[in-house]
Order: C-alpha cells, then sequence, then structure tokens
C-alpha cells in the first residue's frame, strides 16, 4: 500500500518539520526560507525525472507540503476577525452605550442622489430581469470609455465584467488564475481577504513583509526571492489597506517588469484609487489585458450595499469569470447596473469623496500626532495603520478590551499579515468619531503605561 506508506512518511516529515520550528523559534528565523524552499524544490524536480513523474505534478506537491510546514511553524490562528469586533460595537449601541466605530472599512457616504433615484426608477421601470453574466451591454461600454479615460487605454466591452463588488472580483480572477498547488504572492501588512481566498480555492498565498521603518516600501529583490516555479499571481493593492501607501512609480514599473519576466499575472485590486491625489495603475505600466484590475463602486461612489463592482482583463479570462459568475448567481441585478450607469456620469462625485476623505486622514494625523504614535501618513486610501507601541501583544484580545473599556472599535493589525503591535483606525465615519475615538485610544495607552 503505497498510498498508505505516504501517510507514514507525511507524519514523520511533519514530526521533524515541529523540530525545526522549535530551532528556528529559538534562533528567530523566520519559517518562510525561499532558498531553502527552492533547493527542496529542485532537489524534487530531479528525483521526479529520474522516475518520469510529471513536473506539474511535483509543483503542487512540494507546494502543498510547504503549506503544511509553515502552518505547523507558525503560531496558532485565532478564528476572530475584525468582522466580530463589528457585531459586539452592534451589540453594545443596542445596549445604549456609545461607540467610536473605526473598525470596518464602509464609508458613511452613501449613494449619490442621482444613483438612489435612478435605481428606484429602474425597479418601477421592471428592469429586474435575467442579463448577460458580464454585465448589460450599456454599462461594460461605458466602463470601457471611463477606463480610456482615466488612463487613455483602449479596451472594449469584451474585456470587462460587471460583478457584485470588488470582493466578488477578486474571488473571480483568483479562480480563474491559480490551481489546487498553486502559489499567489502577497504584499503585507494586506487585506485578509486575500490569503483567505487563495486557501479556499486550494492555492498557497506566500507573504514579502514591508515594514514601517521603510514606509511600507515593497524591496523588488525581496519580492523576487518568494517566486518559484509554482508563482501564478501577484496581488498588489495601492493605495494599500491598511496603510494608505502608494508606491512611487518607478518601484511600481520594476514590479511589473519583474512579474512579467517570470509569467506572473498581477492582480492589482484598485478599489481605493479615487481616494488619492495622485495614483499608479497597472493600466498606466502595461498592456491592460496582460494582468487583471479590480474595480468598485463602493468606495468611489459610497455604494456600499449595492455591491456593484467590475473586472477589466483579457477577453478570454473575462469569458471564464462569466461562466463561475453566471453558475453561482447568473448575473448582478439589472438595476443595481442602471445605477452604475447614472454613477459614471457623475464625474465631481468621486473627487467630492476623495476631497472628503482626505480631510479625514488630516484629523487623524494630528490626533495621532498628539497622542505620540509612530504611523505612515497615508498617501490615499481611507485608512491609517500606527504602531501602538506595547510590544508582544495579542492584537484581537488588545482591540477588545480597547472596545469594552473605551468604547472604540478598531481592527487588531494581527489580521492584517501579523502586525500584532499596529491597529487599523477607518475614516469611513465622520471627523467627531475619528477625532473622539483616538483621544480615547490615547488614554486607554497611558492607562496601559504607553505614554
Amino acid at each position: 500500500m503505497i498510498a498508505v506508506e505516504m501517510v507514514r512518511l507525511l507524519a514523520a516529515r511533519r514530526d521533524v518539520v515541529r523540530k525545526i520550528a522549535e530551532l528556528k523559534r529559538q534562533m528567530g528565523i523566520d519559517a518562510i526560507q525561499p532558498s531553502v524552499e527552492a533547493s527542496v524544490r529542485q532537489a524534487m524536480m530531479d528525483e521526479a525525472a529520474k522516475h518520469g513523474v510529471p513536473p506539474e505534478t511535483v509543483q503542487r506537491l512540494a507546494t502543498l507540503l510547504f503549506a503544511d510546514a509553515v502552518e505547523l511553524q507558525q503560531k496558532p490562528k485565532t478564528t476572530l476577525t475584525h468582522f466580530d469586533i463589528l457585531r459586539r460595537a452592534v451589540e453594545l449601541q443596542r445596549e445604549g452605550y456609545e461607540v467610536q466605530r473605526l473598525e470596518v472599512g464602509e464609508p458613511d457616504l452613501g449613494a449619490p442622489i442621482e444613483v438612489r433615484q435612478s435605481v428606484a426608477e429602474a425597479v418601477l421601470g421592471g428592469f429586474a430581469r435575467y442579463v448577460d453574466s458580464r454585465g448589460i451591454s450599456e454599462l461594460r461600454t461605458m466602463l470601457a470609455k471611463h477606463v480610456f479615460e482615466k488612463h487613455g487605454v483602449e479596451i472594449g466591452p469584451e474585456n470587462i465584467i460587471v460583478t457584485p463588488g470588488g470582493r466578488f472580483a477578486i474571488y473571480l480572477a483568483v479562480k480563474t488564475l491559480l490551481r489546487e498547488g498553486d502559489e499567489m504572492l502577497v504584499i503585507d501588512p494586506s487585506w485578509p481577504m486575500y490569503r483567505q481566498v487563495a486557501a479556499f480555492v486550494g492555492a498557497r498565498s506566500v507573504h514579502v513583509r514591508t515594514r514601517l521603518e521603510e514606509g511600507w516600501t515593497p524591496n523588488v529583490d525581496e519580492i523576487a526571492k518568494y517566486i518559484s516555479p509554482s508563482t501564478k499571481v501577484l496581488i498588489l493593492n495601492y493605495p494599500n489597506n491598511p496603510t494608505g501607501k502608494i508606491i512611487k512609480p518607478e518601484i511600481f514599473e520594476k514590479i511589473v517588469e519583474l512579474a512579467e519576466s517570470k509569467n506572473v499575472t498581477i492582480i492589482s485590486d484598485e478599489v481605493y484609487a479615487d481616494y488619492a491625489d495622485r495614483h499608479v495603475s497597472i493600466l498606466d505600466k502595461t498592456d491592460a489585458r496582460k494582468h487583471v484590475l479590480i474595480q468598485s463602486y463602493s468606495k468611489s461612489y459610497g455604494m456600499t450595499g449595492y455591491r456593484l463592482g467590475y473586472v477589466v482583463a483579457d477577453e478570454s479570462l473575462i469569458g471564464k469569470m462569466a461562466s463561475i459568475l453566471g453558475l453561482v448567481m447568473t448575473c448582478v441585478p439589472e438595476f443595481i447596473q442602471h445605477g452604475g450607469l447614472t454613477a459614471l456620469r457623475l464625474k465631481e462625485a468621486p473627487k467630492e469623496y476623495a476631497q472628503i476623505m482626505m480631510r479625514r486622514i488630516e484629523i487623524a494625523v494630528n490626533e495621532l500626532e498628539k497622542i505620540g504614535l509612530e504611523f505612515y501618513r497615508p498617501d490615499g486610501g481611507m485608512y491609517v495603520f500606527p504602531r501602538i507601541g506595547l510590544g508582544n501583544v495579542d492584537g484581537m484580545r488588545l482591540a477588545f478590551e480597547l472596545l469594552d473599556s473605551k468604547g472604540v472599535a478598531v481592527a487588531p493589525g494581527s489580521i492584517f499579515g501579523g502586525y500584532d503591535d499596529f491597529i487599523r483606525i477607518s475614516l469611513g465615519a465622520p471627523e467627531q468619531t475619528i477625532a473622539k475615538g483616538i483621544r480615547l485610544l490615547g488614554e486607554f495607552l497611558r492607562e496601559k503605561g504607553k505614554r
């Protein structure tokens, strides 16, 4: 029973991994060692060649073994997320407590009145039937025009699919680009959904850390070290959630050049692009059909609950995405898409919303400076990611303690890639809420012994 023997060998390997993990902890060595993984991969490939085992099979097997090893070496993960903090915050509000809601990335701006009216009129007009899974042709055509006006890139409606929000757009991109055993590179700190969706489709997310001391700037040479033969996707997210970082055009370009030289597809999540004075897009640096752009109406137009986003990609990839979307939900509701058409005609709305967010960034920066926290001044987006300076803490536990003791809801940095000594402050709330929440945070930290 060779299959049974493979299980015994796997168990023996896991025992060795646990011993190695303890040594790594004692020596302060990271769980992921790209050079070691590369050597093991090559040894496996050499052995596979001797026995006629397909290289693709061995590469997938290697990825699964590495993922299992890293999982064993990392500290146990909490199953709690910032949505658990949200639920607790809502409970406290229902009980009559005042809560400063700074935990979830949902702007309070709301959709422009013209969008609300057009959606209502579309419903009353009977625009509520099944439509093309890719989206109605009028909206895709107008989105293609919108992309040209914004980036000077000519695409057609065949390069666009309308999705139920940016989150589902990312799922579609990952699902169509990755198979089980493939790898996806993520630059941390990062939105938790990236690692979650990779695991959901059976792939491995490999994370490249950045540091506050370096301005959260990714090192291109470091990214190159983490690319393996199984790497198929690299996710970029700028302006970044949670740091507000926008990388310089020359660094962005180098990352694109690296990805293309390694035949790696970039998924560029640009949902915060309109919340910035300057922004570099994947569409500015390469052929729009080589990679994947993710966009959403949730931030630019305040249409969070409408669940409306879109993807720009190669026509064949769009076709695969349409097959999945059609399978699970047929199409985005027709009347919602009419709201999307109206929103695109409102050229000033994104600018007005961006100005509001820029003012909130200024308020958050001023308040954080008053309480003496370290942070990167956001280039854009709707978050600030300060270091709270309490050392080795359980970030999730601390976030719940802050909520229960001071009535301030924030997202712990631990969920963005293990940044336990940081918190994410969302600027989706009114200015007075942001200011008061940060002041109360200062009180909390002083009581904890942090000046």
